[in-house]
């Protein structure tokens, strides 16, 4: 609105101007050529001289933008039939969100039939295929799409292998996969498709170095990431542990090792994996070093998980364990878990009224089963019937926490022998 105003002014303005020029001078033209001759003012010149222009400008126009019947036929029918190939694509997909698949798949292939970009819409009507289960029809649908846009065909091989996938044609996925990586070896979602199949197969040792890669393209979220390290993580440490069973005990040890420092840091900061790598150690007679281990990663990141797994390793020194364990009190002055390791070392190192103590307060922080099971049982070794029978009165009531598993049981058995 308001650059229409300063126009209106400006031509009021322009037209004053011009008006009074006209009044004050008419000004005179004489053009002449051989014996014809024509006279004017300057003003009506340059009216005529306008006209000429706009009238010169309005047949180049016309004659630059004609075109034959035909051609305009031809054009009007191709916008009518795009036109009609969204709409059946509007109706597919409003099906689809109602969850009419049947329908949806319909719509969206009489879209694809008629449109200039078919294969998007040959694609959702394969998926609406896949869903209802229809795989002699989910097949047809990709072939048509190849016909109608060999130039997609890569794509639609790439779609073919992962509905093969999600069908469960682990074969049949895993040889349109190899195609794929031939042709398309820097594609992320083929590196993705891979990554998938080889982890179905549990074939960690490919599948680890295709991980960083993967997030480089951004193709895994971080909770994919995490998962695929922990399952190669632990995958690996166990191959190697078969691999190597036959080796004495020390070079089975050394191996193991070399798997652990393969491993990245992100995967070796997985608690699973780190538990799993103790296990192996421990199974060699590598307790010390396990124990250290332990040490040095609560001392850099807290895990209970690790932390209870320390309690219940026996390093033959439980009041260093202990004193390693008392250590962490400024950093975790109030936790259940800390307490129930310190009363574990304590009834080791048979310290019975610090152990007690420990496990009070590790109830008093959080009702535990296992603890509850600990404690009583220690009252009951040192012949205090009464208290034990006193706590299990005070604590009869529905616990929050899960009752003991195999492993705590296992634990109990070693504290009480």
């Amino acid at each position: 609105m308001r650059r229409f105003l300063i126009l209106l002014v400006i031509l009021l303005v322009a037209g004053a101007w011009i008006g009074q020029a006209m009044v004050e001078d008419t000004g005179y033209v004489l053009i002449a050529y051989k014996q014809t001759s024509i006279e004017t003012s300057i003003w009506v010149l340059c009216l005529a001289t306008l006209l000429l222009f706009a009238i010169l400008h309005l047949l180049l126009n016309i004659f630059t933008h004609i075109r034959s019947p035909i051609e305009s036929l031809k054009e009007w029918n191709q916008s009518r039939t795009e036109r009609k190939a969204e709409a059946k694509a509007h109706l597919g997909l409003m099906a689809r969100a109602e969850g009419d698949w049947w329908r949806a798949r319909r719509m969206l292939l009489q879209a694809a039939k008629t449109s200039h970009t078919p294969t998007i819409y040959y694609l959702e009507a394969a998926e609406m295929a896949a869903r209802l289960g229809d795989e002699k029809e989910l097949s047809r649908i990709l072939d048509d799409a190849v016909k109608a846009a060999p130039q997609a065909e890569k794509a639609i091989q790439l779609s073919r292998a992962q509905f093969e996938l999600r069908l469960g044609h682990a074969g049949k996925a895993e040889a349109l996969t190899e195609q794929l990586i031939q042709t398309q070896q820097d594609n992320p979602q083929v590196k993705l498709l891979q990554a998938q199949l080889l982890r179905n197969n549990h074939d960690w040792k490919n599948l680890y170095p295709l991980i960083g890669e993967l997030i480089r393209n951004k193709a895994i979220d971080d909770a994919t990431a995490q998962e695929y390290r922990y399952l190669a993580g632990i995958g690996l440490l166990q191959n190697a542990a078969k691999e190597y069973a036959q080796l004495p005990a020390e070079q089975l040890a050394t191996e193991l090792r070399k798997c652990w420092n393969s491993l990245s840091f992100e995967t070796q900061q997985l608690a699973a994996v780190r538990i799993e790598y103790l296990q192996l150690l421990l199974s060699v007679g590598k307790t010390s070093e396990a124990i250290d281990l332990l040490s040095g990663w609560l001392g850099k990141s807290w895990n209970e998980e690790l932390l209870l797994r320390f309690s219940e390793l026996d390093s033959g020194d439980p009041n260093g364990q202990l004193k390693t364990a008392k250590s962490w009190l400024k950093q975790q002055p109030n936790n259940a878990a800390l307490e129930l390791c310190l009363a574990r070392l304590s009834q080791r190192a048979q310290l019975w009224g610090a152990a007690i103590q420990h496990y009070k307060r590790s109830l008093e922080l959080e009702t535990h089963a296992q603890t509850l099971v600990e404690l009583s049982q220690l009252y009951l070794n040192l012949g205090e019937q009464n208290e034990a029978a006193a706590l299990m009165q005070h604590y009869n009531q529905p616990l929050h926490l899960p009752a003991p598993n195999a492993a705590d049981r296992e634990t109990r058995k070693s504290l009480v022998s």
